[in-house]
């Protein structure tokens, strides 16, 4: 047979359609098709660090490991990357400006419960690392830290399934009680830190916004048209600190108590 002919094979299968391509037809099989390598799949990991230097040594290993590497330099900045992408491993310092690693790591914790978690610290050590630090591994600061930290990675990525769809996000309002205090408690589904607001003296039974004084994350909430939430105590004008104060405890008590009945009631129609 002579160099320059096709060797034209036919799918044995099925007929091909009219304006469909098939491998088999019309001058032979489509090697370059058939031989192209399946994209690489790179697991993605999120470094949180105070200083610049170490984020730049420590991303470049990784990247040089195959590594897609996300950075962030505190934890409210850490959060914001988490809204748009989630890895499979977060390493944290955990003396953050603005939010402690500690508080990072319980909140990620809290709401990535898939992504597996790295400490780093040059104030601890793996003795002095206080028991409830929510992590699952921890490199100290020394000469071999980078080192560490990439057999840390590994270990971690060989035991975390493959990273899944991005988690959708909460779209439910968090249901308040109306309070005679004249201002109400919410907290944050990002940062998951408590704030005060001024009660909305209208638009009750609707959806309201507001803004997180800590991450900047949108609120979403509802002020119920129930039974107004009255705090015990005198309810006179010439309220002492102390009564104040107790007034204050209350409904941050009841606030606390409707926001664990929305989040149930939210969780159990996610099952249904």
């Amino acid at each position: 047979m002579p160099k320059s002919a096709k060797v034209r094979q036919v799918c044995p299968l099925r007929k091909a359609e009219p304006g469909c391509r098939h491998p088999f037809r019309d001058g032979g099989y489509d090697l370059a098709m058939a031989q192209a390598p399946a994209a690489e799949f790179r697991r993605r990991v999120l470094l949180v660090h105070g200083e610049q230097k170490f984020l730049d040594e420590c991303s470049a290993e990784l990247r040089k490991r195959g590594y897609e590497v996300l950075l962030a330099r505190e934890g409210f900045e850490a959060l914001c990357v988490l809204r748009g992408a989630v890895p499979e491993v977060l390493i944290s310092e955990l003396d953050l400006s603005r939010m402690s690693g500690f508080e990072l790591l319980s909140v990620v914790r809290t709401r990535f419960p898939q992504v597996a978690v790295i400490a780093t610290s040059g104030e601890y050590t793996a003795h002095s690392l206080p028991i409830e630090t929510t992590a699952d591994a921890f490199v100290a600061n020394g000469p071999n830290m980078i080192f560490e930290l990439m057999e840390a990675v590994n270990t971690a990525i060989s035991d975390s399934p493959v990273r899944g769809s991005k988690p959708k996000s909460q779209s439910a309002s968090v249901w308040i009680p109306r309070s005679s205090t004249g201002y109400i408690i919410l907290t944050c589904p990002e940062c998951l830190r408590s704030f005060s607001v001024v009660q909305p003296k209208a638009e009750m039974d609707k959806t309201l916004q507001e803004a997180c004084i800590s991450c900047g994350a949108r609120v979403r909430f509802s002020i119920s048209t129930g039974a107004m939430v009255h705090p015990p105590g005198r309810t006179d004008s010439n309220l002492t600190s102390r009564d104040r104060i107790k007034q204050s405890e209350a409904t941050i008590s009841a606030s606390k108590e409707a926001l664990a009945a929305s989040r149930a009631m939210i969780a159990k129609k996610k099952r249904k």
